[in-house]
């Protein structure tokens, strides 16, 4: 009688504390937590934000060349030229020349037309050495004011393209950071809750260690009078053995987990004795395939980065479509000039002058270069066009199939639930049941075993849905 009272109270004390397994005493460390010290500590995490910020530097420094740029140019210049002495042409004879230009210009790219507008002033000074030096031994060219637009290649505007690409980087760094943080979030979880099975699994192995030490102590004063064979104490033994196994095992892999989550935060070891991670109720995932594909590609990091492979290799296939033929550069300004040997004359009596240059180039005979230039500008077109499909296609397929492992495992969460609760009820009854004398040690240890798969099955389902959910935030970025 004293014995079945003993072994009803130790199995009564183990099935309290088996199932749902939650918190145990005042936690220390919580989901929420674990990730934000994931982000805030990871060097993932410090890495990302440098790019981010790198890469928004790089666009405020595109966005500030497309604004009025004025710059101050000086050229100093030192010219000498040899010729034959004794041939008395002017444009033979032996001097040298030393000058220097000063340029004041003030720059604005014309967005809508793809050329550049200026305005400044412009101030030369040239010397002249020669033994027989006559004439003008110095002068100046004055130029206080002037204005004019240039052209390299009429019709073609890189300004837009430009912008549309730099728009297109800058957002797929953004995506990129964000993504990298929710990935970090994504792994945090992954260890998370893989120490909170693992927490789990070391207290159920504890447990059946105890239940099996008190069966075995039990047993062995029932042989002793010979109430219980041999048979059944070595077979109590044995399972004494295979339950201290499986506890050290168990240990090893708690304590794996314990520092795999420590080594992703950056922080001290976690303490052995820390309570049981509390693991948060389910959230509802009413999400559909059409959506969460959509909101994979709107959110994916490397769909945008594509997006502005695709825009740079259009823009290259626009430059090579328009050089195959007639190319036509203009450079027209207008201005105000003097020359004179005095500085101070040189700025009076202005003179206005214009200047049009038109440069037109043809290709007559490239043996086919500009054509084969836009032939590979557009193969490279559909390469990258081809690539933005495929990784649409990857995107759709990874949140799907995500999705749907996400609800498989919400349904076999739930069934996994009432199977532990169903092998705790026929646990019970078996053990009260041996405790009577109404069925031997393999019925029971038969019952335990099952009740143990059921919970390992369940703490397994467990992870595998949070390790789902996660991805799946991971991909489309919906709270």
């Amino acid at each position: 009688m004293r014995h079945s009272i003993c072994l009803r109270l130790l199995i009564g004390l183990t099935c309290l504390s088996m199932f749902p397994m939650d918190d145990m005493g005042q936690t220390t460390l919580t989901l929420d937590e674990v990730i934000r010290l994931s982000q805030d500590s990871s060097i993932t995490a410090f890495q990302s934000r440098q790019e981010y910020r790198s890469q928004q530097a790089s666009y405020e420094a595109f966005e500030a060349l497309r604004k009025p740029q004025l710059t101050l140019k000086v050229v100093p210049n030192y010219t000498h030229i040899i010729s034959d002495p004794s041939r008395d042409y002017v444009y033979l004879r032996n001097f040298n020349i030393l000058s220097t230009s000063a340029q004041m210009r003030l720059t604005q790219k014309v967005l809508p037309l793809g050329g550049e507008a200026y305005i400044g002033t412009q101030a030369i000074w040239s010397e002249f050495f020669r033994k027989d030096a006559s004439g003008y031994p110095r002068q100046f060219v004055a130029t206080p004011l002037l204005a004019g637009y240039s052209h390299t290649l009429l019709g073609y505007n890189p300004f837009r393209w430009e912008k549309r690409v730099e728009d297109q980087r800058l957002e797929a760094a953004r995506r990129q950071h964000e993504y990298s943080l929710r990935r970090i979030a994504e792994e945090a979880a992954v260890r998370y809750f893989r120490l909170a099975r693992q927490q789990r699994m070391l207290q159920m192995r504890l447990e059946e260690l105890n239940l099996s030490d008190t069966l075995l102590g039990i047993a062995r004063e029932k042989a002793s009078i010979a109430i219980v064979s041999l048979a059944e104490l070595h077979s109590i033994e044995v399972q004494k053995q295979n339950a201290a196994n499986l506890l050290a095992m168990a240990r090893q892999d708690e304590q794996k987990a314990r520092t795999e989550l420590a080594s992703f935060l950056r922080i001290n070891p976690i303490p052995t004795d820390l309570p049981l991670l509390p693991i948060p109720d389910a959230p509802p995932t009413s999400y559909t395939l059409d959506r969460v594909a959509e909101l994979a590609k709107n959110n994916s990091p490397a769909y945008q980065q594509q997006l502005a492979e695709l825009t740079e290799a259009r823009h290259h296939e626009d430059k090579a479509q328009k050089e195959r033929g007639l190319n036509v550069g203009v450079d027209l300004n207008l201005g105000l000039q003097q020359v004179n040997t005095a500085f101070g004359n040189a700025y009076k009596n202005q003179q206005l002058y214009a200047l049009g240059t038109v440069q037109i180039s043809i290709p007559l005979m490239d043996h086919g270069a500009a054509k084969k230039r836009h032939v590979a500008a557009v193969n490279w077109v559909e390469r990258q066009e081809s690539a933005l499909h495929e990784v649409e296609r990857q995107l759709a397929e990874d949140a799907t199939m995500t999705l749907q492992k996400l609800q498989t495992s919400r349904m076999m969460l739930t069934t996994t639930q009432q199977t532990v609760s169903l092998a705790e009820e026929a646990f019970n009854e078996t053990a009260d049941n041996y405790a009577n004398g109404l069925c031997d040690i393999n019925t029971f240890t038969l019952a335990q075993s099952r009740r143990s798969t059921a919970y390992i099955n369940y703490l397994s389902i467990m992870e595998e849905f949070w390790t789902n959910y996660y991805h799946l935030q991971t991909l489309i970025n919906y709270e």
